[in-house]
């Protein structure tokens, strides 16, 4: 039924020091029914415009580590505000009130990491949900 999804109230706003990594998806999500006996099949989409993923994958300081720890641990299912600094001319806010690169997102996953002599690799990714 239209309109019976509330949306997103983001909550915070990631750390700039945490913003400048991330690798950047756009898909098209669809709805594939696929159980037809001569297999063929339905295709829906999901949304109108492409959705935005971000994916994280790097090396970080024990500093860079335990922020990006307590951020995940404080933001298991509330939405937040992720600045993409390519798109908002490397401004961050950290009220979240410029709009220009701003994304509203939740954590894509779980926390996975590897534990490594004076530095840890963290993979973790994030989806817009606006």
């Amino acid at each position: 039924m239209p309109g019976n999804l509330d949306p997103a109230n983001p909550v915070d706003v990631m750390p700039k020091g945490l913003c400048a990594a991330f690798n950047e998806e756009m898909r098209f999500e669809s709805f594939i029914n696929a159980s037809y006996p001569d297999g063929s099949s339905d295709r829906a989409p999901l949304s109108l415009n492409a959705r935005h993923f971000f994916k994280f994958t790097r090396r970080v300081t024990a500093a860079q580590y335990t922020a990006l720890f307590n951020f995940f641990k404080a933001h298991p299912v509330q939405a937040f505000y992720f600045y993409n600094l390519r798109e908002s001319a490397f401004q961050w806010d950290p009220t979240g009130a410029s709009t220009a690169g701003r994304y509203t997102v939740v954590f894509d996953g779980a926390w996975a990491d590897q534990f490594i002599v004076g530095r840890s690799q963290v993979s973790l990714g994030l989806r817009e949900v606006a």
